[in-house]
């Protein structure tokens, strides 16, 4: 369902699609992943249960070493930006990337709508990358473990650039790696870092109403549209190759 009737005066001529919480539902991989490290981290099992799915749902998005400190204090009863979590972030991320490398996408699938949507958009010819905050290897092994790595041309994490959503270096850039301008680039994501890094860098911005929006309302984040699934979408209204 489109919560906008809004299409583009003119298609875009290429795309970028965020990954967590726009493609793949995720949050089982963070508890599971989380919880092992928590678990190295001395945290007793009800400290580490405190890392659940609600308390992940408005928490992902912003990178790891955010989500480790976070995560971190929460377990603790801690302020988010205690400074015992985020001393204890290094170690922490030794042990979370060892887990994830191991477990990434076992406890994670693609949202209903997103292989049938990811078809539609390739048919439409255009250049699609992918761009998220999570490490660019995992969403390189995530991306593939699902059968989605054939659909981008690029694919693009939170250390490939100097800075991360909601900066928009990392959305400038991925244009310039598909060689097309910001203005004529449809960013596609779940959150306001989304869009707010589209604004900034001068991207249109769709966004999905099933992801993690750090516990605020989407609709709430003005957007050309708001749409249930990629799948309803009329990609061939959004979309055409630049001549």
């Amino acid at each position: 369902m489109l919560h906008a009737m809004f299409v583009p005066a003119a298609p875009f001529h290429a795309a970028i699609i965020d990954l967590d919480g726009t493609l793949v539902d995720t949050l089982g991989d963070f508890v599971v992943v989380l919880h092992h490290t928590l678990a190295d981290m001395g945290c007793h099992p009800v400290e580490c249960a405190r890392v659940d799915r609600g308390f992940l749902s408005l928490t992902v998005g912003k990178g790891t070493e955010d989500l480790l400190r976070r995560s971190l204090a929460h377990a603790w009863g801690l302020p988010d930006d205690a400074p015992e979590a985020v001393e204890a972030v290094p170690e922490a991320w030794a042990h979370y990337k060892r887990h994830y490398e191991r477990l990434n996408g076992q406890h994670a699938e693609p949202f209903p709508g997103v292989v049938a949507g990811l078809q539609a958009v390739a048919a439409q010819g255009v250049p699609l990358a992918c761009l998220t905050n999570k490490p660019t290897a995992f969403a390189e092994q995530l991306l593939a473990a699902k059968g989605l790595r054939g659909h981008f041309a690029q694919v693009f994490g939170g250390d490939a650039f100097a800075r991360k959503k909601p900066d928009p270096l990392p959305l400038l850039k991925t244009c310039e790696a598909l060689g097309v301008a910001p203005a004529a680039t449809l960013m596609v994501g779940d959150s306001s870092n989304d869009a707010q890094a589209a604004r900034a860098a001068g991207c249109g911005v769709l966004l999905v109403t099933y992801g993690y929006n750090h516990g605020h309302p989407i609709t709430e984040v003005p957007a050309l549209a708001h749409v249930d699934r990629l799948d309803a979408v009329d990609w061939s209204r959004w979309l055409r190759p630049a001549t």
